[in-house]
């Protein structure tokens, strides 16, 4: 309230250097930036197309365009796919073979099974 009646601001600003200041290194930090965002301005302000983009500024890659997943395999051909498909287990044949050496597949299995259920 003394401040009022005095006539002085009511938030009186530190100066920002000082002797004893400890953060040099954060002001010229802060200068460095406010120089590199009226590059920038200049950049965006200029028709003639003479300036260049600075790199502090521009966004980046995503991370996937930079390093590619390792499972991100690129396709097969056709011949590949083919034995795979062929070799893979779910299309293995399984047999059962007889002691008079005739394999007969599951499938046949399944069906001859599925006959004498009702048979018996």
């Amino acid at each position: 309230m003394a401040c009022q009646a005095g006539g002085w601001d009511l938030c009186p600003c530190p100066p920002l250097h000082t002797r004893f200041s400890l953060e040099s290194g954060r002001s010229q930090e802060l200068s460095r930036f406010y120089q590199l965002t009226q590059q920038h301005r200049e950049f965006y302000r200029d028709k003639s197309g003479m300036l260049y983009v600075l790199p502090y500024f521009v966004l980046p890659s995503k991370e996937k365009e930079r390093y590619p997943h390792p499972l991100d395999l690129p396709p097969l051909s056709a011949k590949t796919r083919w034995h795979l498909l062929r070799v893979s287990p779910v299309n293995l044949r399984t047999y059962q073979t007889f002691p008079s050496g005739k394999r007969v597949t599951s499938q046949e299995r399944e069906t001859r099974d599925s006959f004498f259920e009702y048979r018996a």
